[in-house]
């Protein structure tokens, strides 16, 4: 068992003293069933196709489409959590409520893994069969005079790990009808057929069965997936605005207050009565094939894509981890993977204006989830009301993906579809996050510098916890002043430790701030953090005043890790952001590549960069490219460098280097500049308008190729190299 356990088990038992929700018994439900009930029928399972062209790769969750004159339902995902059992009760598990979270931790009662993203819900499932009453969709359809009923599950390991009902309202009248739902503690009103489905075929997550049409003309639906002992898990047609309010304190303890889009599910089953969720269904729509899309949707949401990856077994949950690239070390904040299958959820926000829109990606912190920051209501109104501009929070395979591999992965995936499915204007893209999600978001942006307009970075990790400020740059200058023989050990050690406390991260950002040269990116940080030392702060700051990029480093010497968070305030990072516009074809591309942060198995490769691509080095350590094109003449700017004092949201001290456009120089035909480490690398005479004859003066610190993309060649020796390409 984890050490960490030791230490959180005190504060969440402290935290379960608070008191507050109520007691995990519902009210009884006899008062609410008629004198007679209504028809229950066992359906066997029969294969239900999805109508041609109807199966979507990403949709808002809780929406319902009409396709091909199929009603298709289509739900949140990893939000099945059952009924809220409150925070004090009288079982062990409302008292131990707090407890449900923190499974990488080894909580014994935890059924999610990170200790800031609750859930409203509480019920557990018996080990190993995690996710599986999760909906992930439920289409109805006709087939003659039989109607088709399709549910499709997140996770199914064995035909009878579920039970699927569905209740209907045949005469769409709440007032008749109704009643218990026998064998799975809930009721509803209004339902005179209820339908059960107990089978379903693993291999494709397909609960499914044909039942008789009802006769009238429009009736009304409801359903739920439940564990094979009758505990319901989800709910259908719970709409597209479902809650996951557990923002800052005290959301974050309460106990109908979560982060997984199911608020309002915990709430109805805890008091047994799910009559507010159903849909009407015409028999007309039926038999004339209707067609309607799902409505678009704006605020705060939830949206689905499908991943072309998964994690082992292929599905399902992980409670406890599966470990990244360094193993199960046990270290706190080390790198996990918890949510393996192919149906990604992530946290969005759309303004209700027109588009086109900026993009914004939210990148949580370790423990936290794709609800994080992006549900507090002065982040939404500080970046994405006032700016235009959508926010879409990634899930990145769980609470500490640490935003490299599958968690990189998902971050990209993520992006593509929010552009895929709403209009973005692409020059406006930028990358934000806190903690580790501030770690993730300096990362990104250093490898695909091309892709985004500014970075924003709250408490972000740096990548090592022996990240301190002098200290690289001192004994830098002693190895200059006195050779490799007396301080190479010194300086190679020193480097080793760094690698090593480490925690989850794939590089250290600190080495990649010169990527940032086109990225104006704003930083705070923290002088009483407990989690992000103000040391490794500053020693990032060190290399921001070293580098010549457009920054902002507020450090406000009383705020703690969670400060921000907790005060909701965020306008002097969102004015920073204002107006930012990606660089397209700079002059200079300047380009630290290591291949070991590459994966190929996720198709994550970071040789390229602005016009430079195709980026091989002589050997595994990385490589420094420092190129200079004048073809399509350059922009100058006046760098103003200043210190700063202030008070919001709490007293603050700053660095800031700010550029301003001075004027141009007219274009050339000269490639100049300097190579380490590179074997071979392509530049693309389109986005350098090195198209027609070129002067090259390059230093390499080793024999080398450029190939331009029109096929010529430039081979370098050890030195400097200069002369003309025809």
């Amino acid at each position: 068992m984890k050490q960490s356990l030791v230490l959180l088990t005190p504060m969440l038992l402290a935290l379960t003293a608070c008191g507050g929700g109520g007691g995990s018994t519902p009210p009884s439900l006899a008062t609410a069933a008629p004198q007679e009930t209504p028809p229950i029928t066992e359906v066997p399972f029969t294969a239900v196709p999805m109508p041609r062209d109807c199966t979507r790769k990403s949709w808002v969750a809780g929406t319902t489409e009409w396709c091909d004159g199929a009603l298709i339902y289509r739900d949140y995902v990893y939000d099945d959590y059952g009924a809220d059992a409150g925070l004090v009760g009288l079982d062990p598990l409302a008292v131990l409520n707090l407890l449900g979270r923190a499974g990488t931790h080894y909580s014994p009662l935890a059924i999610t893994p990170g200790l800031l993203s609750p859930t409203a819900g509480d019920q557990p499932y018996p080990p190993g069969l995690e996710n599986t009453a999760d909906l992930v969709s439920l289409m109805l359809s006709l087939e003659g005079d039989e109607l088709q009923v399709r549910f499709e599950l997140n996770t199914l390991y064995s035909e009878d790990n579920s039970i699927a009902a569905l209740a209907i309202d045949t005469d769409n009248d709440a007032s008749t009808g109704g009643g218990d739902w026998p064998g799975l503690g809930v009721y509803s009103d209004g339902w005179e057929q209820l339908h059960v489905f107990r089978d379903g075929d693993p291999d494709s997550n397909i609960i499914s069965g044909t039942l008789a049409l009802p006769d009238s003309p429009e009736w009304r639906i409801q359903a739920v997936v439940a564990q094979a002992d009758g505990t319901v898990m989800n709910v259908a047609f719970r709409g597209p605005h479902e809650s996951a309010r557990a923002g800052a304190v005290p959301a974050q303890i309460l106990p109908d207050a979560g982060n997984f889009w199911e608020d309002n599910q915990a709430r109805v089953l805890a008091s047994g009565d799910i009559s507010e969720f159903g849909e009407q269904v015409s028999l007309a729509d039926l038999r004339q094939r209707a067609d309607r899309p799902a409505p678009e949707v704006t605020g705060f949401q939830q949206r689905v894509y499908t991943s072309n990856y998964t994690l082992p077994p292929g599905e399902g949950v992980s409670i406890t981890g599966i470990p990244g690239r360094n193993g199960d070390t046990q270290y706190p904040c080390e790198q996990y993977f918890h949510y393996l299958g192919k149906y990604q959820p992530y946290g969005v926000y759309v303004p209700d204006q027109p588009g086109p829109h900026e993009l914004q990606m939210v990148m949580h912190g370790c423990e936290a989830n794709h609800a994080s920051q992006i549900n507090q209501r002065n982040f939404q109104q500080a970046f994405a009301d006032d700016n235009n501009r959508i926010l879409a929070a990634p899930l990145g395979r769980g609470t500490q993906g640490f935003y490299s591999d599958i968690s990189e992965r998902d971050v990209l995936d993520v992006q593509a579809d929010v552009i895929a499915n709403y209009p973005i204007d692409t020059d406006r893209v930028m990358l934000s996050g806190y903690s580790m999600g501030g770690y993730g978001t300096l990362r990104l942006a250093a490898l695909y510098p091309q892709d985004y307009a500014a970075a924003i970075n709250w408490v972000g990790f740096s990548g090592s916890l022996l990240n301190v400020p002098v200290v690289d740059s001192l004994l830098g200058s002693l190895f200059d002043l006195t050779g490799a023989t007396l301080t190479a050990p010194l300086l190679s050690g020193f480097q080793e430790l760094q690698t090593q406390t480490r925690l989850g991260a794939q590089g250290d950002v600190v080495d990649y701030v010169g990527n940032l040269k086109y990225i104006p990116t704003t930083n705070a940080y923290s002088g009483a953090d407990e989690i992000v030392h103000v040391t490794t702060a500053l020693a990032l700051q060190e290399a921001f005043i070293r580098s010549d990029s457009d920054y902002v480093f507020y450090l406000h010497p009383i705020a703690e890790h969670l400060t921000y968070i907790q005060l909701d305030e965020w306008q002097k990072m969102a004015d920073y952001s204002r107006g930012r516009v990606r660089v397209q074809q700079p002059a200079t591309v300047r380009y630290r590549y290591e291949p070991a942060l590459d994966y190929p198995e996720y198709e994550l490769f970071h040789n390229k960069a602005y016009w430079v691509s195709d980026i091989e080095n002589r050997s595994v350590a990385a490589s420094q490219i420092d190129l200079h094109s004048d073809g399509c003449g350059e922009t100058l700017f006046d760098r103003a460098f200043d210190t700063g004092l202030g008070e919001y949201p709490v007293p603050w001290v700053s660095t800031q280097r700010t550029l301003t456009e001075s004027g141009t120089i007219d274009a050339g035909n000269t490639l100049s500049g300097s190579l380490e480490n590179v074997f071979r690398l392509t530049v693309d005479v389109q986005d350098s308008c090195l198209a027609g004859s070129l002067h090259y003066d390059i230093h390499s610190d080793g024999a080398a190729t450029i190939t331009l993309s029109d096929g010529r060649q430039i081979a370098l020796v050890s030195g400097n190299n200069s002369g003309t390409l025809p």
